[in-house]
């Protein structure tokens, strides 16, 4: 049984420890909904990137970032913070349930996810994890690797596999497909055309198309990275409110432990008290002799 000490330290760590668990949720919180409000510029710069393609008619021009060739590479985004061990494994596990992973060349994003897959025994590349502040000088890494391994022919497609926020407080594994970049060279139509007059082309379509495309990769690659960073805090958010009331519930069974043992002790000390008093009431009342006060010689 845990004495009335032992109980106390327990307790005041417990406070300590409560009180680290809502500073950190706090923070978590700030970050996700500092990063949130930022995320509007991406969709300004893809409205106007887009617009660049209802101008020239790009369907026509063969080149390797726009057709379905080559092997697959499959890459995954994990975190290293703490608290995201469970958001690691759904990444992994979706990445490793597509139909082609058994024979695509597995690249992964962050050393805590390197080591679950590891772990599996599957062979693949590892990349340090993204650092909040490095977001988009590792995306223009990356975007340079995929890009060299594609002209290289190590692949020709490419598929993420990255944790997405919901909501602030759900969290799920998205797929997007990096190459080929069909989407943006695709066939619009006449009609889909802004009627522009007297464009004047300086480079040929082929170098366009590659310009592009590695300024979309890298754009796309950014914004894989924030949305990750989001749901890493908002992730984050979450475990740390669960363990904040898992420390609270455990704080209020400690207290009254403590409380209540610390009240036996008291009830305890009182009544040897009590009894001791009695016992010198006794042995006042009688002789030294073994006779009581009353007795007659």
């Amino acid at each position: 049984m845990r004495t009335v000490q032992k109980l106390k330290e327990e307790w005041h760590l417990n406070t300590d420890m409560t009180e680290l668990m809502d500073i950190l949720k706090g923070v978590a919180a700030s970050e996700f909904w500092a990063l949130a409000k930022k995320q509007g510029r991406f969709a300004r710069f893809m409205n106007a990137f887009n617009g660049f393609f209802d101008i020239i008619d790009f369907s026509s021009v063969e080149h390797p970032f726009a057709r379905e060739a080559g092997g697959l590479a499959i890459f995954m985004i994990t975190s290293n913070e703490g608290f995201m061990g469970g958001l690691n494994s759904r990444v992994i596990k979706a990445a490793l349930a597509h139909e082609e992973a058994d024979h695509a060349q597995l690249l992964i994003v962050g050393e805590q996810g390197a080591i679950q897959l590891k772990a599996l025994h599957r062979p693949f590349v590892g990349f340090p994890g993204i650092q909040s502040e490095e977001r988009y000088y590792a995306a223009v890494d990356l975007r340079n690797y995929i890009i060299q391994q594609t002209k290289d022919g190590a692949f020709g497609r490419v598929v993420m596999y990255y944790p997405k926020p919901v909501s602030f407080m759900v969290q799920k594994v998205e797929e997007l497909k990096i190459l080929p970049c069909a989407e943006l060279f695709k066939e619009k139509g006449r009609a889909a055309l802004q009627r522009v007059e007297d464009i004047i082309v300086e480079s040929s379509l082929h170098n366009m198309i590659q310009y592009l495309a590695e300024t979309w990769i890298a754009q796309k690659l950014y914004e894989v990275f924030e949305d990750s960073k989001l749901a890493e805090f908002s992730a984050r958010t979450v475990h740390l409110e669960e363990s904040f009331q898992l420390l609270q519930e455990q704080g209020k069974d400690i207290q009254y432990q403590y409380l209540r043992s610390w009240h036996d002790l008291i009830n305890k000390g009182m009544r040897d008290i009590f009894a001791a008093q009695i016992v010198m009431r006794k042995a006042k009342r009688k002789p030294a002799n073994g006779f009581g006060t009353n007795d007659k010689w």
